[in-house]
């Protein structure tokens, strides 16, 4: 391509951006949705995933807030929806089943079904409030609640690839919004327990959209956008993960196997990786302190003094908090929600600042009563080394009584 070409194409790119730009900011500022739509259409036919994710990346660059952009982001959604380009198509591969694209992809039918189910008996439960309508309205409720595992491994896999190929805004604005649609769920649910019915159906609706609307982000931006960066090394990292984390709602008919034996994100190991650790109290080989490690009754994480996630453990059973290696080498403040970097980010300044040693919470979560402790490590003349943090299940502590001194 010459020159002129490539300054012409790039001319064009960014006489779009400002009309992009433009009509969104307008929108922010309350003008009317439907003028906004009609100047859309004189300028554009279609716009691409990235030139949406370049656009709302400029307008953080510019001082707008993820959450400023996250709040009207449906908005953008309506504006765009029906207009996206289509910049890829599934390959063969992808349709495969299992694959995390095809596993997203059904995923959110189910997402769908759920929402008809509920609205469905909700519909017949408002009028009559039986109490086996309410019971199978709480059950279906539970089962729509595996939207949470949906929205982890987006959060804690895709974003970490997007990340890895420069598409910062975007995994900020959408993790905002499945916060909300988490505390959206929660929120509907709780009506139903506590029989505020005159308003339930309201919440609804709005919890019904804003799961609707993040689907057509997931299929519709999302993924055209990760599309020509994600290579099969990625895929096969995020199918890994997808076995961690867990499944939403069903689980795929096979296991995603592709065109080639093995994957793996390491390294070979040294020869004399077996040998013996000195410590001052003793001395145990490799293997040995890493399953004493992840034998524990906790998950234990370290974030190094530069803020980078360096080790996890790998216990047995159900992860308390989600944990994926592709957490390992990345910011500590990109593997928590927006809303939480500010309290992460001010934690760590205290450790480092010497202001604390130690700071321990205890809430509930993902069905268990957890206690996460994070303390701060200092070499011996009293430089900050890192931050270590352990989690662990205290709902079966906190109801002992008494005393069991015998081994059975």
């Amino acid at each position: 391509m010459s020159e002129k070409k490539q300054s012409q194409r790039s001319q064009e790119f960014e006489r779009r951006q400002v009309i992009l730009k433009d009509l969104i900011l307008r929108l922010h500022n309350n003008e009317e949705e439907e003028q906004i739509k009609i100047e859309f259409k004189e300028h554009f036919g279609t716009v691409s995933a990235f030139e949406i994710s370049v656009m709302e990346r400029r307008l953080m660059g510019e001082g707008i807030e993820a959450e400023e952009i996250m709040r009207l982001c449906n908005v953008h959604a309506s504006l765009f929806n029906g207009s996206i380009e289509a910049v890829y198509e599934n390959s063969e591969e992808q349709d495969k089943p299992g694959h995390p694209v095809r596993v997203l992809k059904e995923e959110n039918l189910a997402i769908e079904s759920s929402l008809d189910r509920i609205g469905k008996i909700l519909l017949a439960y408002l009028p009559q409030p039986e109490a086996d309508l309410k019971k199978g309205l709480l059950l279906q409720l539970d089962i729509l609640w595996e939207i949470d595992k949906h929205y982890a491994r987006k959060e804690y896999s895709y974003f970490t690839f997007m990340e890895k190929y420069g598409m910062m805004a975007p995994p900020k604005v959408m993790w905002g919004v499945d916060d909300e649609i988490r505390e959206l769920i929660k929120g509907f649910r709780s009506l139903i327990e506590n029989d505020q019915l005159d308003v339930a159906e309201e919440a609804f609706e709005k919890m019904r959209y804003e799961v609707e609307e993040m689907i057509v982000k997931e299929e519709e931006i999302m993924l055209p956008m990760i599309q020509p960066f994600f290579n099969e090394d990625d895929w096969i990292a995020i199918a890994e993960e997808t076995e961690e984390i867990g499944y939403c709602i069903i689980k795929p008919e096979a296991k995603w196997h592709p065109e080639r034996e093995s994957f793996s994100s390491t390294e070979e190991l040294p020869e004399n990786d077996d040998e013996n650790i000195h410590f001052e109290t003793g001395y145990l080989t490799k293997k040995e302190l890493e399953k004493m490690l992840n034998s524990q009754p906790l998950e234990l994480t370290f974030v190094d003094a530069n803020d980078i996630v360096k080790y996890y453990n790998e216990g047995p059973g159900e992860k308390l908090l989600p944990r994926t290696k592709s957490a390992i080498g990345r910011e500590v403040y990109n593997c928590h929600p927006p809303k939480s970097q500010p309290i992460v980010r001010k934690l760590i300044q205290d450790f480092k600042a010497g202001l604390k040693d130690s700071e321990t919470l205890w809430f509930h979560a993902r069905g268990h009563y957890l206690m996460v402790t994070y303390m701060a490590l200092r070499n011996d003349d009293g430089t900050y080394m890192g931050t270590f943090e352990t989690v662990q299940d205290i709902g079966d502590i906190v109801n002992l009584d008494g005393e069991n001194r015998d081994i059975k």
